[in-house]
């Protein structure tokens, strides 16, 4: 990494006390006046090994001192907080380390942070991504510099760092929980990668290469998948395509301009591939509330309340009549038949006519609605909604049959009716409601 570029820039160096972390902070420490940057460091303390961890913390406190580099200390019992986020301890012991990083660019107190990430890491976390699904871009591994962080040693083997440590007499802490294969990163570090050497000569520095020969390739291939997105207020329309790469890598750009960071999978960009054959006005229900419809452009991505589309379906409403209703996707026939000539293997809904109000409606759900359960009580739609796995795309388009004003619920078309609309031995009027979709 050319040190250069950071003339008058603060980087403040990650620093566990361990090997890696220790011999970046002198080896930055040494070409401070070459290059003219300020250095720090900060240490996290995560409450995890007991008197072992703090003993880690004394010593970073001891070594900056004698290097006269300043210190930011952070402590968290990272046990506590896995347990009340429901978090794995890794993952808590990221997210905290990571808070802290943030918070020192965020009060000016770095403009840069370093950490000691080498060949040997970029192999586990290529790896460890492949292994878990990952496309080109997760492949492509870790970059020298990434935002505010920075990665000097990302060109260094495991074996380079301690040969630097040795030649200028670093002491430095060893973790014994990274010889214990007990997290997922210490089993590749401890099991799979020592094969993966003994096998191959040089695994490791050719799976680095790869990673960044896959960088290389999914940054051209991420300028020309934006070719293809277009935005105008607050939807992103991605055009259509037959390269599925690009097309894949346009879709998450526009998921994630709306906010959609994490929770898609790859059959939800499959899923949005085929959309483009359906016909037009087709729509797909994305993770946290996206939307995606086929337009005569491409896909259209909108955040449902924010376009309109679910306000304008809440204020729909049309008086309850047996000539049914046309509610877009889907549309209700109503058949009326006398008690005595029942077809008891009709799989349709069923309801007492005479029970129906008189000013019932057919409309769309609302925020509150609710249904009367058969033997008493209620039930919102969400939880109806829930325990009969109706798709979450598919329920603000079904029907319901409910009263001229406020959330109750008679009858969701093609699902559940409520409890006053059952069918007894005194029924004389027979309503079918039978559900029919058109898209």
């Amino acid at each position: 990494m050319d040190l250069a570029v950071f003339k008058n820039k603060k980087i403040c160096v990650a620093t566990s006390g361990g090997a890696d972390s220790t011999a970046l902070l002198h080896y930055l420490k040494s070409q401070q006046a070459k290059h003219g940057y300020t250095l720090s460091a900060v240490h996290c303390e995560h409450g995890i090994r007991g008197e072992e961890s703090t003993a880690d913390m004394r010593f970073v406190q001891e070594l900056c001192k004698k290097w006269d580099v300043p210190l930011y200390l952070f402590q968290e019992n990272c046990l506590q907080k896995a347990e009340r986020e429901k978090l794995s301890l890794e993952t808590a012991a990221r997210e905290f380390r990571r808070a802290c990083f943030l918070s020192l660019i965020r009060e000016n107190k770095a403009d840069y942070i370093a950490t000691a990430h080498h060949v040997s890491d970029e192999a586990e976390t290529v790896l460890f991504r492949i292994a878990r699904g990952s496309a080109l871009a997760g492949a492509g591994g870790m970059k020298e510099t990434d935002g505010v962080f920075i990665r000097p040693f990302l060109t260094w083997t495991k074996a380079k760092i301690l040969s630097y440590a040795q030649e200028n007499g670093l002491s430095f802490c060893t973790d014994a929980t990274n010889f214990t294969p007990c997290a997922t990163r210490n089993k590749l570090r401890l099991q799979v990668m020592p094969i993966l050497n003994e096998t191959v000569a040089g695994a490791e520095e050719n799976i680095a290469r790869f990673a960044f020969l896959a960088a290389q390739d999914d940054s051209f291939l991420q300028r020309e998948s934006e070719k293809l997105v277009s935005r105008k207020d607050k939807e992103i329309t991605v055009a259509f395509s037959n390269e599925p790469s690009l097309f894949r890598r346009a879709c998450l750009t526009a998921l994630k301009e709306l906010g959609v960071e994490k929770d898609y999978t790859f059959a939800h960009l499959e899923s949005l591939f085929a959309l483009q054959n359906l016909e037009r006005g087709a729509k797909l229900t994305m993770p946290q509330g996206v939307q995606a419809e086929k337009t005569l452009d491409g896909i259209a991505f909108y955040r449902a309340e924010e376009n309109g589309v679910l306000t304008k379906l809440a204020d729909c409403e049309k008086p309850f009549d047996e000539n049914g209703f046309d509610g877009g996707m889907y549309v209700v026939n109503v058949q009326n038949v006398p008690f005595a000539e029942e077809e008891k293997e009709w799989k349709i809904l069923r309801i007492d006519k005479d029970k129906l109000p008189k000013n019932a409606v057919f409309r769309f759900r609302r925020d509150g609605d609710y249904i009367e359960k058969f033997g008493g009580g209620t039930k919102t739609l969400k939880k109806l909604f829930n325990e009969k796995k109706i798709r979450v795309d598919e329920r603000a388009y079904l029907p319901l049959i409910a009263q001229e004003s406020g959330n109750k619920v008679f009858v969701v078309c093609g699902v559940e009716i409520a409890d006053a609309m059952k069918i007894t031995d005194e029924t004389k009027q027979i309503l079918y409601i039978r559900l029919e979709k058109q898209v």
